[in-house]
């Protein structure tokens, strides 16, 4: 069954507040998503567009963190060079088994990721693989295809994709090439019970006490 990932500010929550994080971590959800970017005194925060005085410290969501072993933690990077500074933090909390990547994760990362961070798992977004140009026009099978090789080929656990684009045929590719699904940001009962059926890997949803609901209800 689909694993559940709680955005930032699911269920009414303050977006990357420590509100959402208790809230998230006292869930039954699998994983919660933070923004993460640095201040101007190169702490690294939580923050979607900018950095700012009052904006949670990622060493305060990491120390509750620890506390929840069972939990995972999808960190967003939202600019290049995080990757290392992200995970030496997290080895000093001793959650560093925690960590999921998505965002802008570097191919210059990916190329070292099991030999000096193989801890982490990688949910590689999409754009990361295609030019955002591309994206917006029609894209072909072929360019998709492509994509997903070289995201096996560099051992991420899932593509990270706008919901929308998981269609039947990308979902059986993805299985058929041993590569995981994970689709954002997915509010709406009617398409969180459609690719749970689907079995996507993973859905990064809002409405976390809805996608529950409906996981438990499928399972039972």
């Amino acid at each position: 069954m689909s694993k559940i990932t709680a955005h930032s500010g699911c269920d009414g929550m303050p977006d990357n507040s420590m509100e959402f994080v208790r809230y998230a971590l006292g869930s039954e959800g699998d994983c919660f998503e933070v923004d993460i970017r640095r201040n101007r005194n190169e702490e690294l925060i939580l923050s979607h567009d900018e950095s700012t005085e009052m904006a949670v410290k990622l060493s305060q969501v990491f120390e509750l963190l620890k506390e929840r072993p069972d939990k995972k933690i999808n960190c967003d990077l939202k600019s290049p060079g995080l990757e290392v500074p992200v995970y030496q933090l997290a080895r000093e909390y001793k959650v560093e088994n925690q960590l999921i990547y998505s965002g802008a994760v570097s191919v210059s990362f990916m190329e070292t990721r099991l030999e000096k961070h193989s801890e982490v798992q990688v949910y590689w977004n999409i754009e990361n693989l295609i030019p955002e140009t591309d994206l917006r026009r029609n894209i072909n099978m072929k360019q998709i295809e492509q994509a997903f090789h070289t995201a096996v080929n560099y051992s991420a656990q899932c593509i990270n994709m706008e919901y929308h684009m998981f269609t039947d045929k990308i979902i059986e590719l993805l299985k058929s090439i041993g590569l995981g699904s994970s689709a954002w940001t997915v509010n709406e009962p009617e398409d969180l019970q459609k690719l749970m059926k689907k079995g996507i890997t993973n859905i990064t949803t809002r409405n976390l006490k809805t996608a529950l609901a409906i996981r438990k209800e499928m399972e039972g």
